[in-house]
């Protein structure tokens, strides 16, 4: 009779109105997790820098902790100060497995498995008995193992499903025996308990689904229209709405300083006609990805852009011409000690670059475009493989 009761007081905890406000909350917050997810995963894939890598798994397990804490206080809210409920567990921990298949990394694992140690040793201080440590310390070892393997063979889990299935499962199953070690409870309730956890979690992966799916799409599109197909990069069209937004913004603000670097390939028909257009291909791809990389690296505020053919451009915010310039002139020279390997052959590749600062006295975007495509002309003039910045040849 008695274990009825309990049973019957463990449904209304978790079936209840109260419940179904949590479920939605909870479906609101890990939808907001998966857009800053996604949102900041696209910059770590655009940036390719260590810095960018860090700040965004930083930001994505500082995410999980807000959500928690969120949920924590909406339960006080809710339950008059209590936060001894079923429901309350389930839905933290279903946080806490969301984390860990959507984010993957290390700061979000590092949370899961640190947690255990949290809950009891918050339980601890708040004077429960240490009877069951044994208990823990098994179930903690299980679910330390669990969180990792499920960390590193995400995919495998999700073209598996009974897999999945059994990881979730066991997850959800070790953390309830962490929690009976510091709350002893009927552990008959355990598979009711845990049925309640696959069905948030079902609740939630359906919702997730849907998020993610219309993210694809929307980033699909984006990079069919704004990035170059073969290298990657930003395209003309992306370019030339950006470049009028700059321009827009700073005859109206008279922002600054704003700057324009535009540079091509030398001899760039040599590579195609000479190696194929499997190699010109190639080269473009290298001095795109290499451009890339090294300002992401260097925090210049620079974007690229692959103008059209091998020339291409880049618009920096809040650099002066002549920092431009030496930035520019550093990484031609690298460029040219980095050859491209094709096939059996190494080629080497040069650029010729022209600079200029957006002025006041510019009246149209065209004005200020000329004379930067005027002093690439320069440093082609020159002996190609040079960089003029208003209309004066670095000399290094």
């Amino acid at each position: 009779m008695l274990q009825l009761l309990t049973l019957s007081s463990l449904g209304k905890d978790l079936f209840n109105i109260k419940m179904l406000i949590v479920i939605l909350i909870t479906i609101g917050l890990i939808t907001l997790m998966t857009i800053l997810t996604y949102l900041l995963e696209q910059q770590v894939h655009r940036r390719k820098s260590r810095y960018w890598t860090i700040l965004a798994h930083g930001s994505e397990a500082l995410s999980v902790l807000i959500s928690m804490i969120l949920l924590r206080q909406i339960f006080i809210t809710l339950n008059s100060g209590s936060i001894i409920s079923w429901t309350y567990a389930t839905v933290q921990l279903t946080i806490l497995l969301f984390s860990l298949n959507t984010m993957r990394n290390l700061a979000v694992e590092i949370i899961n498995l640190l947690m255990p140690l949290f809950i009891y040793g918050q339980a601890i201080w708040m004077g429960h008995t240490t009877q069951y440590l044994p208990i823990f310390v098994v179930m903690t070892i299980i679910l330390i193992g669990t969180v990792i393997y499920i960390t590193h063979n995400y995919q495998e889990l999700h073209t598996t499903q009974w897999k999945y299935l059994l990881f979730q499962i066991l997850y959800g199953g070790t953390w309830w025996g962490v929690i009976w070690s510091v709350h002893p409870f009927e552990l008959t309730h355990t598979l009711v308990i845990i049925m309640a956890f696959i069905l948030y979690m079902w609740l939630i992966r359906l919702a997730v689904n849907r998020v993610q799916k219309f993210f694809y799409e929307v980033l699909t599109f984006d990079r069919q229209v704004n990035y170059d197909e073969l290298t990657g990069i930003r395209n003309r069209a992306s370019f030339d709405t950006s470049a009028n937004e700059v321009f827009n913004a700073f005859q109206q603000r008279h922002m600054g300083p704003i700057t324009m670097a535009m540079f091509d390939i030398d001899h760039f028909k040599h590579f195609n006609d000479q190696y194929g257009h499997l190699a010109g291909d190639a080269v473009l791809r290298h001095v795109a990805h290499f451009f890339e990389l090294e300002l992401s690296q260097r925090s210049t505020h620079g974007q690229i852009f692959r103008y059209g053919g091998e020339e291409f451009v880049i618009i920096f915010r809040g650099s002066p011409a002549l920092e431009v310039g030496q930035t520019m002139r550093t990484l031609q020279r690298e460029l040219k000690t980095n050859p491209i390997k094709f096939n059996s052959e190494t080629l080497a590749v040069t650029v010729s670059i022209g600079i200029s600062e957006l002025q006041p006295t510019d009246h149209r975007f065209t004005d200020w475009f000329v004379r930067v495509d005027d002093y690439l002309y320069q440093s082609k003039q020159a002996g190609r493989d040079q960089t003029t910045v208003e209309s004066q040849l670095l000399i290094d």
